[in-house]
């Protein structure tokens, strides 16, 4: 990260001060955590928190040995609380609680070797809402390969007041009878949420005959959705959820008409004395037109 961000990053953190005291991430699927998380920036402020799960227990062991103070991770697959069979694939980031669609995948280049199942384990499974560590979601990020509709349906009491949801959606069934974005996106946005943006659009080119053909995919395949309180919703948030909504969109994403668009609906003095100021550290780094 360059300095002239970290600084930005700092103004910002002071700036909003308060307002982002104890911010809580959940990471549901954290295997492999580090400082290139999407949600990292969010950490900085005061009491901020990131409580991760992760189904395999020595990569739990290792991101515990290797992250303290302001990050947990517990060794729980997440899904509706039954039993399962977790399917270990040879690329770990792959590897699910379904199982992958081999013929699909097989069209796609690459897709069929990283979605091997190299071992199948009977275990069990935790609903979100019953995990007694998390209080509260500000920033809900998921990514377990196809299960996010799933965890979402068994999160009622975390999506009642989350700010953001940040999941790992698929366009095509990657993973045997997978819902795809379009139903996550539907059950989102009748909990109250409406779709901002697709972080990170990802393919792989189709195979023929053994072989590959373009410099580049033309099938999108999965993307990160980001979604965010609908505006009904956001008329309704109390001064304190607009800035941190606001402070989310702002050093996550660079969203600055959507944080601009929180701040400006905040109430009490104090908070409604962020817009301008908010406006004048985007003017003086050059944040606007």
């Amino acid at each position: 990260m360059s300095d002239l961000r970290q600084d930005y990053l700092a103004a910002l953190a002071a700036l909003f001060g308060r307002f982002i005291e104890d911010y809580t991430v959940v990471d549901v699927g954290a295997h492999g955590a580090g400082e290139a998380d999407i949600f990292a920036p969010l950490l900085a402020g005061k009491g901020a928190i990131a409580i991760g799960f992760e189904p395999d227990r020595q990569e739990c062991v290792r991101l515990n040995e290797v992250w303290s103070g302001k990050r947990r991770f517990y060794p729980y697959a997440v899904a509706d609380g039954a039993q399962a069979t977790f399917h270990a694939c040879r690329a770990p980031l792959t590897s699910s609680l379904l199982l992958p669609n081999t013929e699909l995948i097989a069209q796609f280049e690459g897709l069929a070797e990283m979605c091997e199942v190299t071992e199948k384990t009977w275990i069990s499974t935790v609903r979100l809402d019953d995990i007694e560590e998390v209080a509260s979601a500000d920033f809900l990020k998921i990514d377990i390969q196809g299960g996010t509709l799933l965890a979402l349906q068994n999160a009622g009491r975390l999506l009642e007041p989350a700010l953001v949801v940040h999941a790992e959606t698929e366009f095509v069934q990657i993973y045997r009878d997978q819902p795809l974005f379009s139903e996550c996106e539907s059950f989102l946005r009748q909990h109250g949420f409406m779709f901002h943006h697709f972080h990170n659009l990802e393919g792989r080119r189709m195979t023929h005959g053994g072989y590959t053909v373009g410099r580049a995919p033309s099938q999108t395949l999965w993307a990160d959705a980001v979604f965010v309180p609908s505006l009904q919703r956001l008329d309704q948030l109390s001064d304190r959820g607009l800035a941190r909504l606001a402070w989310t969109m702002e050093v996550v994403y660079g969203a600055s008409d959507m944080a601009m668009a929180c701040l400006r609906r905040c109430r009490d003095a104090e908070a409604a004395e962020l817009a301008p100021r908010f406006r004048s550290l985007l003017a003086a780094h050059g944040g606007l037109e």
